[in-house]
Formats: C-alpha cells, structure tokens, sequence
C-alpha cells in the first residue's frame, strides 16, 4: 500500500479541490475505514448510527437515501429498518462502495457512484436522507443542502451524524489538537498516514457553528426536530423536517 502523502490543508480552500482530497483520501481510507471509525468513536459509531435510524419515523415503504454511505454500514441499518421501502446508498468514492456491495444485502437496497451537489435522484423522490460524516465532507454544503432539500419530499426527514464545532476560539483550538492527534493518530497506524482521518480535524475548521449551520438549514426548509449531542458534545446526530405541506397521497 502506498503511502497517502497529501496534505489535508492545503486541499480544503475550494469545493473543487476538496472533492478532489476526499476522492483521493477516501479511497486511500476505505480498507480501513471501518476499523479506524470504530476506533476513533471509542466503539461507539454502530451504537449511534443504530440511534440515528431508530429516531426516524415508522413508514410503510419509504424511499431512503444515504448520502456519502461509504461501507454501507448506515444503509444496511435503513435497509434492516424498511424491509418493503427503497434503500440506496450514494458515494463519491468506488473503493468503498466495492466494499459495500461486498458486504451484501437485501433486494431493496442498492449503491451508486454520485456527487452529493448533484444528485442523481427526481426532486420530491425520497421521504428519508441520512448520512454519516456526511455534511463536513460536504466540499460546498449550500450546495449539498440544496441537493438535500430538493431530492426531500415536503414532510420527510433527514438526519445526520457528525462532529459538532466547539463554540468558542479558545474550545475550537483545542477540540483541532485532540482531532488531529487522536484521529491522526489512527490514520498513521492502519493507513500509514497521519493525513488520512487527521483530515477531520481539518475539515471541522471551515465547517459552520451551531448557530450558523442552523441558519443554513432552515434557509433550505430544513427545520431542526431534535438535536442530540454525543460523546461530550465532540459530536452531535440532528434530526431535520423538509418544511412544506405532503403532497396528497404522501401523508
């Protein structure tokens, strides 16, 4: 295995070169990633994804997608929790969708390759979008919310787990040297890089604060039902309502 070189900072300064650092980052990740994601979360990432799709709403048959769904974890869950909807998975990265489609599973649930800011879906198609890690990695997420807000039919929901931004400098300096380190940390032992996962620490410094990313939701008609706030508010998992009155037939 090669060795991930690039420098996470320098790649982050535009939507354009980010994607281009998550393709590459991701699929230098993917063999790993599971393992290092578990690591990093102290062994709780399953229990909060298993969370996340218990908090969502009893459907008959949903169409759900899961944005940047990597191995596939999360939308197995979704697939588990809506034996008769429609599960698909997105990612940007081929790697781990490879490992994704290896890992099985039911009829229902299927994969593809596709960027968040476009999104290869009808408008008003799906009544769930989830995503793990989903929204940082979000090279433009006006954008990305956009996408989000418009693939949602009015009434559906999303839902979102990730790090949360410490709110203030002081917090947000030391909240950057614990993810860099610790995250980091696991990048260099099972990936060979301190770059790979380091890049979370990275990428938490240009995404938005509470109150921001609040403003940014609701300015797409994503209204926050609930947020829960995890492993000493390092990380949070929101719950949103695509505003707007169901269409009839879709209440």
């Amino acid at each position: 295995m090669s060795r991930f070189t690039q420098k996470s900072r320098d790649w982050l300064d535009a939507p354009a070169r980010k994607r281009a650092f998550n393709a590459a980052h991701f699929a230098a990740a993917a063999a790993r990633y599971d393992v290092a994601t578990i690591a990093m979360s102290f062994g709780r990432d399953r229990s909060w994804k298993r969370q996340l799709v218990a908090d969502l709403p009893r459907l008959p048959h949903p169409c759900c997608l899961d944005l940047a769904c990597g191995t596939g974890d999360l939308s197995r869950l979704l697939a588990g929790r809506y034996p008769r909807g429609c599960v698909i998975g997105l990612d940007l990265t081929l790697a781990m969708l490879a490992l994704a489609v290896a890992r099985g599973g039911p009829t229902h649930l299927s994969y593809l390759q596709g960027d968040m800011h476009a999104l290869p879906l009808a408008s008003a198609s799906c009544d769930l979008v989830t995503g793990g890690y989903a929204l940082r990695n979000a090279p433009d997420l006006d954008r990305a919310l956009a996408e989000i807000a418009r693939v949602l039919r009015p009434g559906g929901h999303a839902a979102f787990l990730d790090f949360a931004k410490a709110g203030t400098p002081a917090r947000q300096h030391r909240q950057y040297c614990l993810l860099r380190f610790w995250c980091g940390l696991w990048g260099r032992l099972l990936s060979g890089s301190w770059e790979v996962h380091g890049y979370i620490a990275e990428s938490l410094r240009a995404f938005p604060g509470e109150a921001e990313l609040d403003a940014m939701l609701q300015s797409h008609g994503l209204v926050l039902c609930t947020r829960h706030r995890l492993l000493g508010g390092m990380l949070q998992r929101l719950l949103l309502l695509r505003a707007g009155e169901p269409a009839v037939g879709q209440r």
